[in-house]
């Protein structure tokens, strides 16, 4: 067995809400594990929820307007850098790193702080540049707007409605060795810096029975057991390509909407939320098809490459497609 199969915990194939495939390898239905930069996608969902709330106004409101207790930390560049431009990672904010680790500005005891005094490497709006930095600053702004923490936030908003249990969540800062041990432990959880943002870029810790749950829930356009969890438009918007991603060579997919990468299979239309080392939520709308890969991420073997290729050569098909 090829070191990137035998990486694979759990794959589930959804059609038109009937699981088709629900394969576990070393794991269980509900165990969780480090979904990593899906945790990006959720974000987004709950950027989402605020604008819908009023908490957040506008997709072109600035840094200096969402974070004004770190105005001090920032340029007249950075202060500029709009919500949709976080949302795009089209914030010329510096990209991760060639190995996959987010950027250097993530570290030291203000991470917030830190990435905006860092600041930009490319002017804002030119271009996609695939950014963790972005995305914890959403979580920040998410936090100033709402005067909660993310989880808190999405606990009665997205999480309980899709019963997703996160009352024994585990929420370590990232500088907490026992906490972090914890977290190796836990059914749910989801750690923050060191001033308590929680992250904005990964370490969610979801099981893989969840992970399609967030999938259904956008191929339902927001809809969940009846109620409007998030907002069609949002949903719309979020899965459709906002902006074209092919002069990044980290680049996942053909285009990037808000927070979830956009693609298509064998000529359908076709999104996914995506994590380091083979995490996958990709759903193909027209198939009513939700797929599910996680993976122990110990290392690499396991890309996106070798998942795509599983669903537009394997199961694309096997579905009708």
């Amino acid at each position: 067995m090829s070191p990137a199969v035998s990486n694979v915990r759990a794959v589930l194939v959804i059609v038109d809400r009937k699981p088709l495939v629900q394969l576990y390898r070393s794991s269980t239905p509900a165990q969780a594990h480090d979904v990593h930069s899906v945790t990006k996608s959720v974000i987004g969902t709950l950027i989402g929820i605020a604008l819908s709330e009023g908490r957040l106004h506008s997709l072109d409101d600035t840094l200096a307007t969402l974070l004004p207790q770190h105005h001090a930390d920032m340029d007249s560049t950075v202060g500029a850098i709009t919500l949709r431009q976080l949302l795009t990672m089209t914030a010329g904010l510096p990209p991760d790193q060639a190995n996959g680790e987010p950027p250097s500005s993530l570290s030291g005891p203000d991470w917030v702080g830190n990435i905006l005094r860092t600041g930009t490497v490319a002017p804002p709006g030119r271009s996609f540049a695939y950014s963790s930095a972005g995305s914890h600053l959403l979580s920040a702004i998410l936090t100033h707007a709402t005067g909660k923490s993310a989880l808190d936030y999405a606990r009665p908003r997205l999480f309980d409605p899709l019963g997703i249990n996160t009352r024994n969540a585990v929420e370590p800062r990232t500088a907490d060795k026992a906490a972090i041990a914890a977290y190796d432990k836990a059914d749910f959880a989801w750690p923050k810096d060191p001033r308590g943002i929680q992250l904005g870029f990964g370490a969610l810790k979801m099981a893989p029975r969840d992970m399609a749950k967030l999938g259904q829930l956008y191929l339902d356009g927001g809809r969940w057991n009846g109620r409007q969890i998030v907002p069609t438009q949002w949903v719309e918007a979020s899965t459709t390509a906002q902006v074209a991603t092919q002069s990044d060579r980290g680049a996942l997919a053909e285009s990037y909407g808000y927070q979830w990468w956009v693609t298509q299979e064998k000529g359908h239309a076709a999104y996914a939320a995506l994590g380091f080392a083979g995490q996958v939520v990709e759903v193909v709308p027209d198939l009513r098809l939700v797929v599910v890969v996680a993976t122990e991420a110990g290392d690499n073997n396991l890309r996106w490459e070798h998942v795509r290729g599983m669903v537009a050569d394997a199961i694309v098909p096997a579905v009708g497609g």
